[in-house]
């Protein structure tokens, strides 16, 4: 009975540090899988970030006469293309989010839109030719994906460098349009 307890333990030997060759091969896939969800995380957060500073920023073109501006019916927006700029930078830079990026764009346009009329139940046309102002503004943000983290490994690396473009475009018509 002795030498049948002794085979046994003598049969675990070659089994020593299998745990170890076992999570050596699996920790940085795992690692991997939970740096990517914490990245795609990031991400998710800073594209809703971008979307509500775009939105901000023609918020405030359009109803700039809140802040003192031009409230006469019929003209545009009085804010200027830069200060639109630098009210959605200055929202993101207080979000800690960095906007020195120069691959990151933002692009305004102020389009009239001509309204040509609509009909009433009988048929009639009524407020033909009205012109509503609008604005709109494209931000494309070029987020870094695991750029930050390559960069404490590598400090020169350039992997990373061309990032994820996360683009927001918003559009409001401006609040003086007389419709």
């Amino acid at each position: 009975m002795r030498r049948l307890y002794r085979n046994k333990a003598k049969g675990y030997q070659g089994q020593k540090g299998a745990e170890l060759v076992e999570l050596a091969l699996i920790l940085p896939l795992f690692l991997l899988l939970l740096i990517g969800i914490i990245e795609f995380g990031r991400a998710y957060n800073v594209y809703e970030n971008v979307i509500h500073a775009t939105r901000e920023g023609v918020r405030a073109a359009v109803a700039d006469c809140l802040t003192g501006g031009n409230c006469a019916p019929g003209s545009a927006s009085t804010l200027s293309d830069t200060e639109v700029r630098n009210k959605i930078r200055a929202h993101l830079q207080a979000i800690n989010i960095d906007v020195s990026n120069p691959n990151s764009d933002i692009v305004i346009s102020k389009p009239k839109v001509t309204v040509t009329g609509f009909l009433d139940g009988g048929g009639n046309s009524y407020n033909a030719d009205i012109q509503s102002y609008h604005v709109q503004v494209n931000y494309a943000y070029n987020f870094l994906f695991l750029g930050p983290i390559i960069k404490l490994v590598v400090p020169n690396s350039g992997v990373g460098s061309n990032g994820l473009i996360l683009s927001a475009t918003v559009e409001m018509r401006d609040e003086r349009s007389p419709v």
